[in-house]
């Protein structure tokens, strides 16, 4: 049984004419990986400070485990921030700087031992304990400083862009250890990223916000495959939009034609690029194009193809291993088709 740990109720934070995060609340589970994604500005890192105690808000209320701890000091709350810098102090060694915060609260002798070795243990550190963090790399440092942040046994640990200082490769190697240490924990995380293959990767649910507002609240796939305005569907992953009107047919669009589309109302049609079939053979029911450029990333090929009565190309992402993927050249004539429950529709 699903059972909520912390609640924002109705938070608002204001900075002078700014409002930061507006009348927002959001409940996140015990046990659960939560994200809250969006762009710069959009009072996601003020939202994770109000909670972490390090913001006052100016409305509103913050409840952890049934008890309200909007007015409780930092030092009082039993959570903990992981900023992005990882804030290692350079002296101490990785022992060092995972016992700071235990023998801050008291903890002495072999139960501030015990407790260390197991925080190291569980990231896979404890070879490292008598280390410096200037002898790190910069995933072996991230590794220290969760286990600092878990070792004092938070309710909730929140994240402040905790991957934003790795490079690609190794935050994506990163981004799986981290998914596998809470669940192997089994403490609620609250991670602030403005990286959409981040949150996709990470979280159970996400919230999108966008001008200290939640735009959409939901699972990664229902967020991706099922966005519910176009500001989330154009933030999250690549997008096709079309303009025109929902017939109960299909989209009709001025100078094309119908379009497949499923049931519902709206003037904008959206199709990922991976949902697009892309043909070198005349198919009913296919909108003709022209091939206008390609790019070849690695695994996938993105074709930008021009259609005769659209202000902007439609993009179709293939798999490296389609057949037209290698022979794509700029002005071949292609065919576009995409099913009708693959898509969605929007209001403008």
């Amino acid at each position: 049984m699903t059972r909520s740990l912390l609640e924002i109720q109705g938070i608002t934070k204001r900075f002078g004419p700014v409002t930061a995060v507006d009348k927002l609340s959001l409940t996140v589970n015990d046990g659960e990986f939560f994200a809250i994604l969006g762009p710069s500005g959009c009072g996601k890192t003020t939202l994770l400070r109000v909670v972490a105690g390090f913001e006052t808000p100016d409305e509103g209320r913050v409840v952890l485990a049934g008890a309200d701890i909007t007015e409780l000091k930092a030092n009082r709350r039993p959570v903990n921030l992981m900023f992005q810098s990882y804030a290692l102090f350079p002296h101490m060694s990785v022992a060092g700087n995972v016992a700071y915060g235990l023998e801050m609260e008291g903890v002495r002798g072999a139960e501030l031992g015990r407790r260390v070795d197991e925080a190291l243990a569980l990231v896979r550190m404890s070879d490292y304990a008598r280390r410096k963090p200037g002898q790190l790399s910069g995933g072996q440092k991230q590794r220290v400083a969760l286990a600092r942040a878990l070792v004092k046994r938070p309710k909730v640990l929140l994240l402040d862009e905790p991957l934003g200082a790795l490079d690609r490769k190794l935050r994506e190697q990163m981004q799986i250890e981290l998914k596998k240490l809470q669940q192997d924990s089994g403490i609620a995380f609250v991670v602030v990223t403005h990286d959409q293959e981040e949150a996709l990767t990470l979280a159970d649910r996400i919230a999108l916000l966008d001008r200290g507002r939640i735009v959409q609240l939901d699972t990664p796939r229902a967020l991706y495959d099922r966005p519910a305005s176009r500001f989330a569907a154009d933030f999250i992953g690549l997008m096709n939009f079309v303009e025109g009107t929902a017939n109960g047919t299909g989209f009709t669009v001025k100078n094309i034609g119908t379009l497949p589309a499923p049931a519902g109302s709206g003037s904008l049609l959206a199709i990922r690029p991976e949902r697009v079939r892309l043909s070198d053979q005349a198919e009913s029911g296919a909108i003709a194009g022209q091939i206008e450029g390609a790019a070849f990333l690695g695994q996938d090929v993105i074709a930008h193809v021009a259609v005769p009565g659209l202000e902007r190309p439609i993009i179709a992402r293939l798999a490296a291993g389609h057949a037209l993927a290698a022979r794509l050249a700029r002005g071949q004539n292609v065919w576009l088709s995409w099913q009708a429950d693959q898509a969605v529709l929007l209001q403008d």
